[in-house]
């Protein structure tokens, strides 16, 4: 088991960093100058993909939504989130920013359940069934507000600070402290782990693998924000030098809540993992399940204080 997971997460790793090699890239004046391209073409897919999970896991309640239309939607939200890479030059007085495109394509998806809702409806037959419309509702915004924590703050990590190398540095200290943080908690909790941390959610997390994961989160934010953003994409990070303390510490606990936010949902639909296509790992939202509530934390993290500079 843990060497087929141990396969899988490497594999997902090599191909996400590749594709951000290749989408700072394609951002660079001399080849495209269209930075973000990948990554909205990856988060689109992901989003599609978790959202499909999701409405598969609520499969077993009675008052089922239509798989179909919840994906559509979640593709046509995350075309809106990605709306700034459209834009050759997108404007930077824009009113809406880069963060309002992704809360307007949530404002879409709501509509569009609604819309749907209403061209389907049928009066109960005898009173029966009242509720159902509401229910429905319900779950599919809590479809498209959950991938939207994660995705609706990912793409504009991309553009922040402006720069090609900004958005991509952004990306790839969140990816490496969530994920390196994880694998810290996963190794101390083998070795040291004695008490559960949440045993009605997550039986295999414990308290030591909980105080563990903020060393390798710190660990990968410095390694990141000091090594390579300059020697990778000359970017020099114009913060207080105990900043990446202070971010290690946030995101992971923000990635560990996102963990247990999973879990859970999965506990209440009675289900192990979110689907079986990666083996080791699951489904896409067992995957980006710590992302969750991590993205909006290392979003706001980087806007509150100065934004790295190029060199």
């Amino acid at each position: 088991m843990l060497g087929r997971r141990l396969i899988s997460a490497a594999v997902i790793i090599s191909v996400t960093i590749l594709l951000l090699c290749v989408d700072f890239w394609l951002g660079t004046d001399k080849i495209f100058g269209r930075p973000g391209l990948i990554v909205c073409l990856l988060c689109t897919i992901a989003a599609a993909m978790a959202a499909s999970e999701l409405v598969a896991m609520m499969g077993n309640v009675t008052n089922r939504v239509n798989h179909n239309f919840v994906v559509g939607a979640t593709v046509a939200m995350l075309l809106v989130t990605c709306a700034p890479v459209w834009w050759h030059d997108y404007p930077a007085d824009c009113a809406i920013g880069i963060f309002g495109w992704g809360l307007s394509g949530v404002v879409l998806a709501i509509v569009l359940t609604f819309a749907f809702e209403m061209l389907n409806y049928r009066t109960p037959i005898g009173g029966k069934g009242k509720g159902e419309v509401v229910d429905r509702i319900g779950r599919c915004a809590l479809v498209f507000v959950y991938v939207s924590m994660c995705f609706g703050f990912l793409v504009p990590h991309r553009f922040l600070g402006g720069g090609n190398g900004y958005g991509i540095l952004t990306l790839v200290t969140l990816i490496s402290t969530v994920k390196l943080s994880d694998s810290f908690a996963y190794f101390v909790g083998k070795r040291f782990g004695t008490i559960k941390l949440a045993p009605q959610l997550s039986p295999g997390k414990t308290l030591q693998g909980s105080l563990g994961a903020p060393v390798g989160g710190c660990i990968a934010a410095a390694i990141c924000l000091f090594v390579v953003a300059p020697a990778i994409f000359g970017v020099t990070v114009q913060k207080p030098s105990w900043w990446f303390l202070v971010y290690g510490i946030l995101v992971t606990a923000a990635g560990m809540m996102g963990d247990l936010a999973e879990s859970l949902i999965k506990r209440d639909c009675n289900t192990k993992d979110s689907s079986s296509w990666l083996p080791g790992l699951g489904g896409v939202l067992d995957i980006l399940d710590s992302m969750v509530f991590a993205a909006p934390i290392s979003y706001f993290l980087w806007i509150i204080a100065e934004l790295p500079a190029e060199v």
